[in-house]
């Protein structure tokens, strides 16, 4: 058999026993594997070499902001243009969490204006009635004032009246309970909706290479001051009559009879002040004397002196001992 045939087989074999095997393995992994967990909210792009695509801020949108990550560059940039009109994107923890707070935040508010429309509904009936009521409790005094009807009558008809009044407290009072849950449960939802669109900006952020931390006044949910706030601040403030001021000065008998004493003087004022002492600044006098010394002719004739005797006495030494050697 020639060599290329077998290389041929040979090639054919790992073909078989090594390619196809991968092929079919990745297949069935892309197929049990979704979109949505191969996008990881946490990972952060180090570099791509596609066109950035910037987002407004602004725009509301219920996608993630991120692009699918088996496609790469003029793909991917296309795939990022065409929006969330065109196409669904995968959405992370954030932008599920975000977009519920923002239904239950919407779904709140509308069943915050059924509630009230309800109530007032139920405040102009119950006025109907305390008026009727009230109409037919004069009507029924007046007949007993007349002497046309019975003292009963007049007696019923105001305990109906009063029945009416304790019913309509006792509606006002759990509509007021009702509402404290409500605006309990409508400032957490706030609250929740507001810090998730923070989280979710900081996430889209973070996701596109770019650091980025969470803004405190849009984790903190501050409600923004309108002017149906501020209305009560508009009232001017009563004013308040002022008391007159006690006057500060003794009166005359204390006065009279409290003088004041000498204190001794401090034992430090009492000390002898000492003078600081000052150095003499250098002068260029001090500086030259210090380095040069001009008495080098009276201290050259004081060291003459001792040499000469000194030499003098060391030769006569030498002559006597040189005597007596002799």
């Amino acid at each position: 058999m020639p060599p290329a045939g077998l290389l041929a087989i040979i090639a054919l074999g790992m073909v078989l026993a090594y390619v196809i095997p991968q092929r079919i393995k990745e297949r069935s992994d892309y197929a049990l594997v979704r979109t949505e967990d191969r996008f990881s909210a946490e990972m952060r792009v180090v570099k791509t070499a596609a066109e950035r695509v910037e987002r407004p801020a602004d725009r509301p949108s219920s996608d993630s902001g991120e692009v699918p990550l088996l496609v790469t560059g003029a793909a991917r940039a296309s795939i990022a243009k065409l929006g969330a009109d065109q196409m669904s994107r995968p959405s992370g923890p954030i932008d599920r969490a975000a977009t519920a707070a923002q239904r239950q935040l919407v779904a709140m508010r509308k069943d915050r204006a059924a509630v009230v429309a309800e109530r007032k509904a139920r405040a102009r009936r119950r006025a109907r009635v305390a008026l009727g009521v009230t109409a037919l409790t004069l009507t029924a005094w007046v007949l007993v004032a007349l002497g046309a009807a019975h003292v009963a009558v007049g007696a019923g008809a105001t305990a109906l009246l009063a029945g009416v009044m304790v019913q309509g407290a006792r509606a006002a009072s759990a509509q007021r309970r009702a509402d404290a849950r409500i605006a309990m449960v409508a400032r957490e939802v706030s609250a929740a909706a507001t810090a998730t669109q923070a989280l979710r900006k900081v996430t889209r952020e973070r996701a596109a290479g770019r650091d980025a931390q969470p803004s405190d006044v849009e984790t903190q949910a501050i409600r923004v001051v309108t002017s149906a706030d501020l209305k009560p601040l508009e009232v001017p403030a009563p004013a308040v009559a002022q008391a007159p001021a006690a006057s500060s000065a003794p009166a005359a008998e204390e006065s009279a009879a409290w003088s004041p004493r000498e204190m001794p003087a401090p034992s430090y004022t009492l000390k002898p002040e000492v003078r600081q002492a000052q150095a003499r600044p250098l002068a260029d006098e001090d500086i030259a004397a210090a380095s040069y010394r001009p008495a080098e002719a009276p201290a050259a004739s004081a060291t003459d002196e001792p040499a000469a005797t000194t030499t003098t006495s060391l030769e006569q030494i030498l002559a006597r001992r040189t005597s007596r050697s002799a």
